[in-house]
Protein backbone atom coordinates (compact mmCIF):
# COMPACT_ATOMS: atom_id res chain seq x y z
CA UNK A 1 0.00 0.00 0.00
CA UNK A 2 1.49 3.30 -0.85
CA UNK A 3 1.30 6.11 1.49
CA UNK A 4 -1.55 8.46 1.03
CA UNK A 5 -1.20 11.38 -1.11
CA UNK A 6 1.54 8.90 -3.53
CA UNK A 7 -0.25 7.82 -7.19
CA UNK A 8 -0.21 4.21 -8.25
CA UNK A 9 1.37 4.08 -11.99
CA UNK A 10 -0.62 0.54 -13.16
CA UNK A 11 2.25 0.23 -15.55
CA UNK A 12 4.26 -1.04 -12.48
CA UNK A 13 1.74 -3.50 -10.68
CA UNK A 14 3.49 -6.37 -12.07
CA UNK A 15 6.64 -5.32 -9.41
CA UNK A 16 5.07 -6.53 -6.12
CA UNK A 17 5.43 -9.79 -7.71
CA UNK A 18 9.03 -10.20 -8.16
CA UNK A 19 11.60 -11.44 -6.35
CA UNK A 20 13.37 -9.27 -3.77
CA UNK A 21 17.33 -8.71 -4.10
CA UNK A 22 19.16 -7.22 -6.89
CA UNK A 23 18.07 -5.72 -10.12
CA UNK A 24 19.34 -7.71 -13.30
CA UNK A 25 23.13 -7.73 -14.17
CA UNK A 26 24.16 -5.33 -16.55
CA UNK A 27 26.81 -6.54 -19.04
CA UNK A 28 29.37 -4.69 -18.61
CA UNK A 29 30.28 -2.99 -22.44
CA UNK A 30 34.02 -2.28 -23.63
CA UNK A 31 33.22 1.58 -24.34
CA UNK A 32 31.72 2.51 -20.95
CA UNK A 33 34.79 4.51 -19.59
CA UNK A 34 32.47 5.87 -17.23
CA UNK A 35 30.97 3.09 -15.48
CA UNK A 36 33.22 2.92 -12.57
CA UNK A 37 33.17 6.24 -11.73
CA UNK A 38 29.23 6.56 -11.90
CA UNK A 39 29.32 3.31 -9.45
CA UNK A 40 31.28 5.16 -6.72
CA UNK A 41 28.90 8.34 -7.61
CA UNK A 42 25.94 6.70 -7.68
CA UNK A 43 26.78 6.83 -3.40
CA UNK A 44 26.89 10.15 -3.25
CA UNK A 45 23.57 12.43 -2.04
CA UNK A 46 23.82 15.77 -3.19
CA UNK A 47 20.66 17.04 -1.32
CA UNK A 48 17.35 16.33 -0.88
CA UNK A 49 14.03 17.48 -3.15
CA UNK A 50 11.73 19.50 -0.74
CA UNK A 51 8.38 20.33 -1.71
CA UNK A 52 7.86 24.34 -2.48
CA UNK A 53 4.55 24.56 -4.22
CA UNK A 54 0.96 22.71 -4.41
CA UNK A 55 -1.34 23.31 -6.90
CA UNK A 56 -5.06 21.64 -6.46
CA UNK A 57 -6.55 20.66 -9.13
CA UNK A 58 -10.53 22.02 -10.00
CA UNK A 59 -11.71 19.61 -11.85
CA UNK A 60 -9.57 16.10 -11.30
CA UNK A 61 -9.90 13.47 -8.80
CA UNK A 62 -7.38 11.10 -7.94
CA UNK A 63 -7.40 8.17 -10.21
CA UNK A 64 -4.74 5.23 -11.11
CA UNK A 65 -2.28 6.87 -14.04
CA UNK A 66 -0.38 4.22 -16.02
CA UNK A 67 3.16 5.11 -17.07
CA UNK A 68 5.08 6.96 -18.65
CA UNK A 69 3.68 10.82 -17.04
CA UNK A 70 4.20 13.34 -19.58
CA UNK A 71 4.41 16.83 -20.07
CA UNK A 72 5.04 19.83 -22.54
CA UNK A 73 6.84 23.10 -22.75
CA UNK A 74 4.28 25.30 -21.68
CA UNK A 75 4.15 23.39 -18.66
CA UNK A 76 0.82 20.89 -19.31
CA UNK A 77 0.85 17.63 -17.77
CA UNK A 78 -0.60 14.24 -19.63
CA UNK A 79 -1.84 11.56 -17.43
CA UNK A 80 -3.32 8.42 -18.41
CA UNK A 81 -5.68 6.08 -17.22
CA UNK A 82 -6.49 2.46 -17.10
CA UNK A 83 -6.02 0.68 -20.60
CA UNK A 84 -9.02 -1.19 -20.70
CA UNK A 85 -10.89 1.82 -20.74
CA UNK A 86 -8.12 4.52 -21.62
CA UNK A 87 -8.08 8.40 -21.85
CA UNK A 88 -5.22 10.50 -21.52
CA UNK A 89 -5.95 13.85 -19.91
CA UNK A 90 -4.26 17.52 -20.74
CA UNK A 91 -4.16 18.95 -17.28
CA UNK A 92 -2.79 22.57 -17.50
CA UNK A 93 -0.15 24.50 -14.75
CA UNK A 94 -3.64 25.66 -12.38
CA UNK A 95 -4.81 21.79 -12.57
CA UNK A 96 -7.59 22.06 -15.14
CA UNK A 97 -8.61 20.03 -17.79
CA UNK A 98 -8.36 21.36 -20.91
CA UNK A 99 -8.18 18.58 -23.51
CA UNK A 100 -9.14 14.33 -23.50
CA UNK A 101 -7.26 12.02 -25.61
CA UNK A 102 -9.59 9.33 -26.17
CA UNK A 103 -9.01 6.09 -28.66
CA UNK A 104 -12.66 5.55 -29.09
CA UNK A 105 -12.61 9.18 -31.32
CA UNK A 106 -11.62 6.80 -33.80
CA UNK A 107 -15.04 4.68 -35.20
CA UNK A 108 -12.94 2.61 -37.71
CA UNK A 109 -11.58 0.25 -35.03
CA UNK A 110 -12.51 -1.36 -31.89
CA UNK A 111 -9.98 -0.64 -29.33
CA UNK A 112 -9.02 -3.39 -26.62
CA UNK A 113 -6.26 -1.53 -25.06
CA UNK A 114 -4.37 1.36 -25.36
CA UNK A 115 -0.63 1.84 -23.22
CA UNK A 116 2.07 3.98 -24.03
CA UNK A 117 2.06 7.70 -25.53
CA UNK A 118 4.45 10.34 -26.53
CA UNK A 119 4.66 14.21 -27.40
CA UNK A 120 6.41 15.36 -30.87
CA UNK A 121 8.03 17.70 -30.76
CA UNK A 122 5.08 19.48 -33.02
CA UNK A 123 2.92 19.08 -30.44
CA UNK A 124 0.73 16.64 -31.46
CA UNK A 125 0.15 13.34 -28.86
CA UNK A 126 0.74 9.70 -30.74
CA UNK A 127 -0.55 6.70 -28.37
CA UNK A 128 0.40 3.52 -28.90
CA UNK A 129 -3.01 1.34 -29.47
CA UNK A 130 -4.15 -2.57 -29.34
CA UNK A 131 -7.40 -2.55 -31.68
CA UNK A 132 -9.17 -6.14 -31.98
CA UNK A 133 -6.97 -7.55 -33.93
CA UNK A 134 -3.48 -9.00 -34.52
CA UNK A 135 -2.17 -5.33 -36.05
CA UNK A 136 -0.81 -2.36 -34.09
CA UNK A 137 -1.15 1.29 -34.33
CA UNK A 138 -0.43 4.36 -33.62
CA UNK A 139 -2.89 6.70 -33.16
CA UNK A 140 -2.25 11.10 -33.61
CA UNK A 141 -3.80 13.50 -31.97
CA UNK A 142 -3.89 17.53 -32.65
CA UNK A 143 -2.74 19.61 -29.10
CA UNK A 144 -6.78 20.02 -28.77
CA UNK A 145 -7.32 16.32 -28.07
CA UNK A 146 -8.85 15.92 -31.99
CA UNK A 147 -8.32 12.43 -33.27
CA UNK A 148 -5.96 13.36 -36.42
CA UNK A 149 -5.09 10.07 -38.34
CA UNK A 150 -4.83 5.75 -37.57
CA UNK A 151 -1.28 4.58 -38.61
CA UNK A 152 -0.73 0.83 -39.13
CA UNK A 153 2.36 -0.18 -37.74
CA UNK A 154 3.79 -3.52 -40.18
CA UNK A 155 7.05 -4.91 -39.03
CA UNK A 156 6.32 -7.96 -40.81
CA UNK A 157 5.40 -9.96 -37.45
CA UNK A 158 3.18 -10.73 -34.55
CA UNK A 159 4.25 -8.45 -31.99
CA UNK A 160 3.01 -6.34 -28.84
CA UNK A 161 4.36 -2.82 -28.42
CA UNK A 162 5.43 -1.14 -25.02
CA UNK A 163 7.17 2.53 -26.00
CA UNK A 164 7.12 4.91 -28.24
CA UNK A 165 9.04 8.16 -29.01
CA UNK A 166 9.21 10.74 -32.16
CA UNK A 167 12.17 12.10 -33.74
CA UNK A 168 11.97 15.79 -34.94
CA UNK A 169 12.08 14.02 -38.52
CA UNK A 170 8.51 12.64 -38.07
CA UNK A 171 10.49 9.22 -37.56
CA UNK A 172 8.62 6.92 -34.95
CA UNK A 173 10.65 5.07 -32.32
CA UNK A 174 9.06 1.75 -31.46
CA UNK A 175 10.30 -0.52 -28.93
CA UNK A 176 8.29 -3.53 -28.64
CA UNK A 177 8.52 -7.70 -28.13
CA UNK A 178 8.11 -10.51 -30.84
CA UNK A 179 6.15 -13.48 -30.27
CA UNK A 180 8.00 -16.60 -30.27
CA UNK A 181 6.57 -19.65 -32.08
CA UNK A 182 5.81 -21.17 -28.65
CA UNK A 183 2.93 -18.74 -27.20
CA UNK A 184 4.36 -20.04 -23.88
CA UNK A 185 8.02 -18.98 -24.72
CA UNK A 186 9.61 -15.81 -23.72
CA UNK A 187 9.31 -13.24 -26.26
CA UNK A 188 11.94 -11.23 -28.06
CA UNK A 189 13.21 -7.98 -27.63
CA UNK A 190 12.66 -5.50 -30.96
CA UNK A 191 13.05 -1.93 -31.33
CA UNK A 192 12.56 -0.50 -34.93
CA UNK A 193 12.07 2.67 -36.20
CA UNK A 194 9.05 3.13 -38.56
CA UNK A 195 8.41 5.83 -40.87
CA UNK A 196 5.56 8.04 -40.48
CA UNK A 197 3.18 5.94 -42.55
CA UNK A 198 3.93 2.93 -40.40
CA UNK A 199 6.76 1.10 -43.09
CA UNK A 200 8.98 -0.70 -40.58
CA UNK A 201 12.86 1.28 -41.73
CA UNK A 202 15.25 -0.69 -39.55
CA UNK A 203 14.95 -2.87 -36.62
CA UNK A 204 17.89 -2.20 -34.39
CA UNK A 205 19.66 -4.89 -31.98
CA UNK A 206 20.45 -3.77 -28.63
CA UNK A 207 23.63 -4.45 -26.87
CA UNK A 208 21.43 -6.49 -24.35
CA UNK A 209 18.83 -7.97 -25.47
CA UNK A 210 20.42 -11.20 -26.33
CA UNK A 211 21.01 -11.46 -22.63
CA UNK A 212 17.12 -10.14 -21.17
CA UNK A 213 15.81 -12.82 -23.23
CA UNK A 214 17.93 -15.27 -21.98
CA UNK A 215 17.22 -14.44 -18.59
CA UNK A 216 13.50 -14.36 -18.84
CA UNK A 217 14.21 -17.87 -20.77
CA UNK A 218 15.79 -19.22 -17.72
CA UNK A 219 12.58 -17.83 -15.30
CA UNK A 220 15.07 -14.74 -13.71
CA UNK A 221 12.82 -13.46 -10.88
CA UNK A 222 14.86 -10.53 -11.56
CA UNK A 223 12.81 -9.84 -15.12
CA UNK A 224 10.47 -12.66 -15.13
CA UNK A 225 7.00 -13.27 -12.98
CA UNK A 226 5.56 -16.79 -11.56
CA UNK A 227 2.58 -15.58 -12.87
CA UNK A 228 3.48 -14.92 -16.45
CA UNK A 229 6.04 -17.11 -17.45
CA UNK A 230 7.25 -15.39 -20.63
CA UNK A 231 7.02 -12.00 -19.29
CA UNK A 232 10.41 -9.87 -19.81
CA UNK A 233 9.67 -6.65 -17.41
CA UNK A 234 13.29 -5.54 -18.44
CA UNK A 235 12.06 -4.99 -21.88
CA UNK A 236 8.25 -4.29 -21.24
CA UNK A 237 8.75 -1.85 -19.07
CA UNK A 238 10.70 -0.14 -21.13
CA UNK A 239 10.53 4.00 -21.59
CA UNK A 240 11.65 6.53 -24.04
CA UNK A 241 12.60 10.29 -24.01
CA UNK A 242 13.55 13.05 -26.93
CA UNK A 243 16.05 15.19 -25.74
CA UNK A 244 17.56 18.19 -26.67
CA UNK A 245 20.62 16.60 -29.23
CA UNK A 246 17.47 15.06 -30.97
CA UNK A 247 18.46 12.00 -29.79
CA UNK A 248 15.70 9.32 -28.37
CA UNK A 249 16.92 8.07 -24.87
CA UNK A 250 15.70 4.54 -24.26
CA UNK A 251 15.75 2.94 -20.88
CA UNK A 252 15.57 -0.57 -19.96
CA UNK A 253 14.13 -1.71 -16.34
CA UNK A 254 16.61 -2.68 -15.09
CA UNK A 255 19.51 -2.44 -12.11
CA UNK A 256 22.00 -0.38 -12.97
CA UNK A 257 19.36 1.51 -16.03
CA UNK A 258 20.51 0.50 -19.37
CA UNK A 259 19.73 3.63 -21.38
CA UNK A 260 20.75 3.93 -24.92
CA UNK A 261 20.87 7.28 -27.11
CA UNK A 262 19.39 6.32 -30.75
CA UNK A 263 19.46 8.73 -33.60
CA UNK A 264 16.77 9.76 -36.33
CA UNK A 265 19.65 7.79 -38.65
CA UNK A 266 18.78 4.78 -37.34
CA UNK A 267 22.23 4.50 -35.51
CA UNK A 268 22.64 3.84 -31.61
CA UNK A 269 25.01 6.94 -31.21
CA UNK A 270 25.27 5.25 -26.71
CA UNK A 271 24.94 3.34 -24.81
CA UNK A 272 25.43 4.19 -20.63
CA UNK A 273 24.15 2.77 -17.88
CA UNK A 274 22.90 5.26 -14.49
CA UNK A 275 24.00 3.34 -11.31
CA UNK A 276 21.27 4.20 -8.62
CA UNK A 277 23.55 3.21 -5.51
CA UNK A 278 21.64 0.48 -3.78
CA UNK A 279 20.34 -3.15 -5.50
CA UNK A 280 16.93 -2.91 -4.80
CA UNK A 281 16.37 -0.11 -6.92
CA UNK A 282 14.41 0.35 -10.03
CA UNK A 283 13.87 3.48 -12.55
CA UNK A 284 10.58 4.14 -12.58
CA UNK A 285 10.39 7.69 -14.63
CA UNK A 286 12.74 9.22 -17.02
CA UNK A 287 12.48 12.53 -18.08
CA UNK A 288 14.77 15.41 -19.78
CA UNK A 289 15.70 18.81 -19.69
CA UNK A 290 17.74 21.03 -22.12
CA UNK A 291 21.41 18.54 -21.98
CA UNK A 292 20.22 16.61 -19.06
CA UNK A 293 18.10 13.53 -17.69
CA UNK A 294 16.26 12.63 -14.57
CA UNK A 295 15.66 8.98 -13.19
CA UNK A 296 13.25 8.53 -10.42
CA UNK A 297 14.15 5.19 -8.71
CA UNK A 298 11.91 3.34 -6.61
CA UNK A 299 12.77 -0.01 -4.11
CA UNK A 300 9.89 -1.85 -3.84
CA UNK A 301 11.33 -3.65 -0.27
CA UNK A 302 12.29 -0.42 1.57
CA UNK A 303 9.81 2.27 -0.11
CA UNK A 304 13.16 4.41 -0.35
CA UNK A 305 13.15 6.48 -3.51
CA UNK A 306 15.79 8.95 -5.20
CA UNK A 307 16.33 10.87 -8.08
CA UNK A 308 19.67 10.61 -10.47
CA UNK A 309 20.74 13.50 -12.80
CA UNK A 310 22.80 12.96 -15.50
CA UNK A 311 24.05 14.49 -18.60
CA UNK A 312 23.45 13.12 -22.05
CA UNK A 313 26.89 11.06 -21.85
CA UNK A 314 25.43 9.62 -18.58
CA UNK A 315 27.92 11.18 -16.78
CA UNK A 316 26.99 12.19 -13.02
CA UNK A 317 25.52 15.53 -12.14
CA UNK A 318 23.47 14.61 -8.80
CA UNK A 319 21.51 12.63 -6.70
CA UNK A 320 18.71 13.69 -4.11
CA UNK A 321 16.68 11.61 -1.88
CA UNK A 322 13.72 12.32 0.68
CA UNK A 323 13.94 14.17 3.53
CA UNK A 324 13.22 12.57 6.54
CA UNK A 325 12.74 12.82 10.20
CA UNK A 326 14.55 10.89 12.75
CA UNK A 327 12.87 7.86 12.37
CA UNK A 328 13.74 7.70 8.79
CA UNK A 329 10.59 8.61 7.68
CA UNK A 330 9.77 10.64 4.55
CA UNK A 331 8.66 13.97 5.52
CA UNK A 332 7.02 15.47 2.66
CA UNK A 333 6.47 11.80 0.29
CA UNK A 334 7.82 13.57 -1.96
CA UNK A 335 9.32 11.33 -4.83
CA UNK A 336 6.24 9.18 -5.38
CA UNK A 337 5.77 7.62 -7.79
CA UNK A 338 3.77 10.10 -9.71
CA UNK A 339 6.98 11.70 -10.96
CA UNK A 340 5.84 14.28 -14.06
CA UNK A 341 7.92 16.70 -14.99
CA UNK A 342 11.72 17.92 -15.03
CA UNK A 343 13.01 21.28 -16.22
CA UNK A 344 16.32 23.14 -15.63
CA UNK A 345 17.73 26.49 -14.46
CA UNK A 346 16.07 26.20 -11.93
CA UNK A 347 16.11 22.55 -10.97
CA UNK A 348 12.72 21.88 -10.92
CA UNK A 349 10.77 18.69 -10.35
CA UNK A 350 6.77 17.74 -10.50
CA UNK A 351 4.98 14.88 -9.15
CA UNK A 352 1.59 13.90 -8.67
CA UNK A 353 -0.03 13.42 -5.63
CA UNK A 354 -3.66 14.13 -3.70
CA UNK A 355 -5.38 15.96 -1.20
CA UNK A 356 -7.19 15.09 1.79
CA UNK A 357 -10.74 15.22 -0.31
CA UNK A 358 -8.62 13.15 -3.10
CA UNK A 359 -8.19 15.85 -5.53
CA UNK A 360 -5.50 15.67 -7.96
CA UNK A 361 -2.45 17.55 -6.96
CA UNK A 362 0.73 18.61 -8.46
CA UNK A 363 3.55 19.16 -6.32
CA UNK A 364 6.52 21.65 -7.03
CA UNK A 365 9.74 20.30 -5.50
CA UNK A 366 13.59 21.53 -5.71
CA UNK A 367 16.94 20.42 -4.32
CA UNK A 368 18.06 21.76 -0.91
Amino acid sequence: MLPRGVVSLCGFCLIAALAPGQGPAVPQSADEESSVAQSQAAKRVDGHLVRTGVVNSPTEMLTTFMRPLRCDAAGNFYLQTDASNPAIRKINPKGERIALFRPAANPTLKIDAAAGFTLAPDGQLYELVSPHEVKRYVFVYKPDGTFKEAIKLEPGFAWTTHALAVFPTGQILVAGSEFDRDPMAASWPFTGIFAADGRLLKELKLDDDNTLRDMAVSGDPRVSSPTIPNANHAVSFTQMETASDGNIYLMRWTNPAIVYAVSAGAEVVRRMTIDPGGDGYRPVEIHASQNRIAVLFYDEQTKDRIMKVVDLQGHEIATYDERRDNNGKSIDGMLGLGFACYTENPTRFVFLGSSNEDRLQLWTAEPH
